[in-house]
């Protein structure tokens, strides 16, 4: 069989669904992976972009108004509440980095059956010229340090190949909260937790064929 290949955010956000709620993020995921309707795949793609934009922008305020107003000009389901939501989560914690934005690389990790395409939505260069991969996040459900340790170890295992010499990030867009690995971690146990999780992605997947 082929490998299941989705995204190192996807992968995430199946990690922090729980146990009850896995079989329906995954059904859900499938859907939109296979999804022929573009908008559906694409959801949150203007909003990432304009992030992307205003990173690099004189007015990043603008760039994250800019797409608001198209999202009120052709609403879909939920799409204009959403973005306002991730635009007041992340303005003022892009503003209070004073960072700029810096291209990414993209890389994949693989774990038996799971290949993971990583690319870090956003490249960062911070004011004491070190740099950032940041996975961004922008669901409702609010991201948890556990679940986001997931994602950190990920970009981490392929920021040599993403952005050389970066700190990985995994920001929860809508409250402007950025998680970063603690050092304290115990790396043994976190990729033990990742194999078993993927090894599960790739089961409930091909449950939900």
């Amino acid at each position: 069989m082929e490998p299941i290949s989705v995204t190192a955010l996807s992968f995430t956000e199946y990690v922090m669904s729980g146990q009850r709620g896995r079989i329906s993020i995954v059904s859900e995921q499938r859907r939109i992976y296979l999804s022929s309707e573009q908008w559906v795949a694409g959801f949150y793609n203007p909003v990432r972009d304009a992030m992307r934009r205003a990173a690099n922008s004189p007015d990043p305020a603008a760039e994250l108004d800019k797409v608001v107003e198209a999202a009120h000009r052709n609403p879909r389901a939920g799409r204009p509440r959403a973005f306002e939501e991730l635009r007041e989560g992340f303005l003022p914690w892009l503003q209070s980095t004073r960072a700029t934005g810096v291209p990414t690389g993209a890389a994949r990790w693989q774990a038996g059956d799971l290949a993971l395409r990583v690319r870090p939505h956003l490249g960062l260069r911070l004011p004491d010229g070190s740099k950032a991969a940041v996975l961004v996040y922008v669901k409702e459900t609010p991201m948890t340090q556990e679940a986001a340790n997931v994602g950190l170890r990920i970009l981490q295992q392929t920021v040599a190949d993403t952005l050389p010499g970066a700190v990985p990030l995994v920001l929860d867009a809508r409250r402007g909260r950025a998680f970063r690995m603690s050092r304290r971690t115990n790396l043994a146990k976190l990729d033990a937790l990742i194999a078993a999780e993927a090894a599960g992605y790739v089961v409930h997947w091909r449950m939900s064929a």
